[in-house]
């Protein structure tokens, strides 16, 4: 790989005037140790709902204890427990926090060619629900911390590792954390989560690091729609099953207008260098344009459904509900509409726009519960010099461009305190296997060793003491 070929992380960190020397982990082993780590968390099944992330905590708390790291456990709820680790520096800089969700989504109903909850090696892939999303980030995390304190390197921030619950169904694991014990992750000052990665071209070569520093607004609307009842052997109108597909057809028929935003730009210019001819064209012409976005470019971007949904509001029907016998005319039908909203717009204003497509007072929109929304991160921290500097030695000349997270994750509430939330995923990834995530066959490649590489030297470019 590309991170194997760079220089030894020795010759890395003497680059660095003044740090504190320190010798050079045993990537390999520790590599080793993180697949151990990462089997044991995706046999636990801590499939959200009901979660059981208290499992994962145990795995990770028997670690740290084995280490002589200093941790807490905070149970949020039955069965549901969260765990912060951390390593102390000398208080001239606030903390730095390395965050992981360790709560999965279901596999039920996936026709999987692995055991989706046993770890599984193949065609130099490794197998297993949540082995992207987020448990290979959990475990790189924590054996950085590991690596950290066996190095006696001396640090100027304090270094926190947290792996929280329901990240997947609200984040309530850190909601909890952030109200209940501020003191245990409230100080930082940098985090490090989820959400952006070094993205890989289809050769397997670094293409460009997504940084991800904003993400869309996650809601869900409920629609539901009124008919008249009776027996089935009499039709009448209106029908709740008919009304309701008709406002579903009509959102899927008139999608939010699209554009770009800062943190979408940048990242589509960069891509433009690395794409074939035909959509190379289209996203030139789309980061270049001033005024209204060319039709023929828009064209073509739609071809792409990740690329199509950086640029406007999506909402999608997920779920649908009605009747009560196959013989009798419902009283109602239902369904679960989700969006995710463009950072700078309102989810009351997504409500407005649906019930303008909709145009039937006979379907009712209703806002389901409040997810959160934190802003965004400025590329401008100084924290963003640290990345730069570090991922620059490992990969050098890898553009690193501000992204925006199509999902929502646990990023919202930490900005939304002030913590300047950056989402780089240790583990690089082709853009086909991100799609994989929540998916059928979830995979990350089977050698761990670039992103312990990458994840290393990231803590000590942002923490080590100068």
């Amino acid at each position: 790989s590309l991170l194997r070929s760079c220089a030894p992380l020795a010759a890395t960190l003497a680059l660095v005037a003044g740090r504190a020397r320190a010798a050079e982990p045993d990537f390999a082993a520790a590599a080793k140790d993180v697949r151990a780590m990462l089997a044991r968390l995706v046999a636990a099944d801590t499939t959200n709902p009901p979660g059981n992330e208290d499992r994962a905590a145990a795995i990770g708390a028997e670690v740290l204890r084995a280490e002589g790291i200093a941790f807490e456990t905070f149970e949020f709820a039955p069965g549901r427990t969260n765990l912060v680790a951390r390593l102390e520096g000398d208080g001239s800089a606030r903390p730095v926090l390395l965050l992981a969700h360790v709560d999965v989504v279901p596999s039920r109903g996936q026709a999987w060619t692995t055991p989706p909850h046993e770890l599984t090696e193949k065609d130099g892939f490794l197998y297993g629900r949540g082995v992207s999303d987020d448990l290979s980030a959990a475990a790189v995390e924590l054996e950085t911390l590991v690596l950290l304190h066996r190095a006696g390197v001396p640090l100027r921030r304090d270094v926190i590792v947290a792996w929280t619950g329901d990240e997947e169904r609200g984040g309530s694991g850190i909601r909890w954390l952030l109200e209940h014990a501020p003191q245990s992750i409230g100080d930082a000052e940098v985090a490090l989560n989820e959400g952006g990665r070094v993205t890989l071209g289809d050769d397997g070569r670094p293409m460009y690091l997504a940084l991800e520093t904003a993400e869309k607004v996650y809601q869900d609307f409920t629609l539901r729609a009124a008919g008249l009842t009776g027996h089935s052997s009499v039709p009448v109108e209106p029908n709740a099953i008919v009304r309701l597909s008709r406002a579903i057809a009509r959102i899927a028929d008139r999608p939010f207008p699209e554009r770009l935003v800062p943190h979408t730009r940048e990242l589509l210019r960069v891509r433009a260098a690395r794409e074939p001819p035909e959509l190379a064209r289209a996203l030139r012409a789309l980061t270049s344009a001033k005024g209204q976005l060319p039709r023929d470019a828009l064209a073509t971007v739609r071809k792409n459904p990740v690329l199509a949904a950086l640029l406007h509001t999506t909402c999608v029907a997920t779920q649908l509900e009605a009747g009560n016998a196959p013989n009798a005319l419902p009283a109602e039908a239902r369904a679960n509409v989700n969006c995710r909203i463009m950072p700078d717009e309102t989810a009351e204003q997504v409500a407005a726009r649906l019930r303008e497509i909709v145009a039937d007072a006979g379907v009712e929109i209703v806002p389901v519960a409040d997810f959160g929304r934190g802003g965004a991160t400025s590329m401008d921290e100084p924290a963003v010099a640290a990345l730069r500097a570090a991922v620059g030695r490992l990969h050098p000349g890898l553009p690193i461009v501000p992204s925006m997270q199509l999902g929502a994750t646990d990023s919202r509430f930490l900005r939304e305190r002030g913590i300047a939330s950056y989402g780089i995923h240790p583990v690089a990834l082709r853009e086909a296997d991100e799609r994989r995530a929540h998916g059928i066959d979830e995979r990350i490649p089977a050698d761990l060793e670039p992103a312990v590489r990458l994840m290393y030297a990231l803590a000590l470019e942002l923490a080590a003491r100068r």
